[in-house]
């Protein structure tokens, strides 16, 4: 048959490393999402780490058995440490193995939902066909908070990062990218600049905003991804959320300082400070906490979220949380991607991982 617009489709699903914060059955069905939608004209390349080489091989072998039509192919090696941000490490070393000339990025725990593939396909061919953009992206929700440490997640990004992607994608194209799905020509990216591409994306711990500055204009696809909260303890929860925090204000300064306007908190807990026996002053603080707790569980209706008495009440904390990790971001707190990789104090990393050496 003919093959469709682009021609084939290669998706790229470079995975952490199994033990870390999503269980090994959240993964796998995150890439089975995927894998399902697999038809003669696309391939998935998953990449993992020597170490968990036999749990992928025996998924795989399900996923032959309940998926035959799909071709997935496994690249096995130890995590590769050439640039500093481990998933472009990992993109760089699947890239030379994919057949397809348009390329999907998509983190390892993005949950597909049905037509999403040949859904992106189309809108990026009219895209191009139009002349007004090189590439699609989705924004993404989360609808199972999980453990109580995960509402950190869930309410940051269905009540702080969704309403402002979908915003965004109402008002035009767009300068950058989101790691949860992005799709373009290979041509697009790489072009004949292949070495200055993978080190300008691999030093930065923004890739995804990198992707979007590259591919420049960006379409903010129809479709909207999901993904997971967090797995793990409070303290991973805060690190998550600083990490986001902090990535939005090297990316986005300017904007990021702007969000105090949407921070009334900040202003009713300054007056209070000043003025403490200000009766006015609290009765308008505890007023503006109800409103933005009513607003953030009234956000999670909508995205869809299951939950539980228990975690609407723990909203609760969210005006404070948001307002606490908005300054944090200001401070020289270094980010930490996960606990196998150095610190990150600025946004800009040159040179190779954690072992300098190529592998």
């Amino acid at each position: 048959m003919d093959l469709p617009w682009g021609g084939t489709l290669t998706v790229f699903k470079p995975m952490p490393p199994l033990g870390g914060k999503l269980p090994a059955s959240m993964l796998e069905g995150a890439v089975g999402s995927f894998v399902q939608q697999l038809d003669e004209d696309s391939e998935l390349l998953l990449g993992v780490c020597s170490a968990d080489a036999k749990h992928w091989e025996e998924v795989l072998i399900r996923w032959r058995g309940t998926f035959p039509r799909a071709v997935v192919r496994l690249c096995v090696r130890e995590a590769p440490r050439q640039r500093a941000n481990p998933k472009i490490a990992w993109l760089e070393c699947l890239a030379p193995l994919a057949k397809g000339s348009l390329w999907l990025w998509s983190d390892a725990d993005i949950l597909a939902p049905s037509g999403l593939l040949q859904g992106m396909r189309r809108e990026l061919q009219r895209l191009v066909e139009r002349g007004s953009g090189r590439a699609v992206t989705t924004p993404y929700c989360i609808r199972e908070t999980g453990p109580y440490a995960g509402l950190m997640d869930t309410a940051y990004v269905n009540a702080e990062f969704l309403p402002g992607a979908l915003l965004l994608g109402r008002l035009g194209t767009v300068s950058f990218a989101f790691g949860a799905a992005t799709l373009f020509r290979r041509d697009d990216l790489l072009g004949g600049q292949a070495e200055k591409v993978w080190e300008t994306l691999g030093a930065h711990l923004a890739d995804d905003y990198v992707l979007g500055r590259l591919l420049t204009p960006v379409s903010m696809s129809r479709w909207t991804v999901e993904t997971y909260a967090l797995r793990g303890t409070w303290r991973d929860a805060v690190r998550h959320l600083h990490r986001w925090q902090r990535t939005i204000r090297w990316c986005r300064p300017g904007s990021f300082a702007a969000l105090l306007l949407v921070h009334p908190m900040a202003g009713w807990t300054l007056r209070i400070a000043c003025h403490p026996a200000n009766h006015a002053a609290w009765v308008g603080a505890v007023m503006q906490w109800v409103v933005e707790v009513a607003a953030v569980v009234a956000l999670m209706r909508l995205v869809g979220v299951r939950l539980p008495w228990g975690h609407a009440i723990a909203f609760g904390a969210w005006p404070g949380v948001r307002l606490v990790s908005w300054l944090a971001a200001w401070l020289p707190i270094p980010v930490v991607w996960s606990d196998r990789e150095a610190p990150w104090s600025q946004p800009v990393q040159a040179g190779m991982g954690r072992g300098q050496r190529r592998r």
